[in-house]
This record gives C-alpha cells, structure tokens and sequence, in this order.
C-alpha cells in the first residue's frame, strides 16, 4: 500500500498536528473487515470529523482520506494498494 499526505501546510498554523493524528488513529480503529483499506466511510468525534472515499476492490484499489475541523480540511491522504502478482 502506498501513501501520500497528511496535515495540509495551511492548517499546520491554526491547528495542532498532534491532536490531527491522535483523533486519525481513533478513526482508523473502526475500519471494517469488509473494507480494510484505512478507516470507515465517516466517523466523527467533536471537533474532527473523518472521511475515506475508496473505489476498486482488495487487488486494486485507490482512495483519499480526509480530516476536517468546523468545515474547513486540515489533512488529506491519497492511498492505493492491490496484491501484487
């Protein structure tokens, strides 16, 4: 599986990383067996709310992750990944 992301520059400012990954491990600990990619379709816990869009299934599949705070994005993730043949 590859990677590319994380705090976007402009929230690094304003918001506090530490809290941005904490509340990122949270979400990802309610992924499901169904679709084990990265973390489920929402999950919130005030002030963070958590997305993850995928398409493809378990051989190919890509998919962006999102963290907002009140509205506004303040991480982004790109994955892909599949079995490699």
């Amino acid at each position: 599986m590859s990677y590319a992301g994380g705090v976007i520059a402009s929230a690094r400012e304003r918001s506090d990383a530490r809290a941005i990954y904490a509340f990122l491990r949270r979400a990802l600990r309610h992924g499901s067996a169904r679709e084990p990619y990265r973390g489920p379709a929402r999950f919130s816990e005030d002030p963070f709310d958590y997305s993850s869009a995928t398409r493809g299934e378990l051989d190919s599949f890509w998919g962006l992750e999102r963290i907002t705070l009140a509205g506004e994005a303040v991480y982004e993730l790109r994955y892909a990944g599949g079995f490699l043949r």
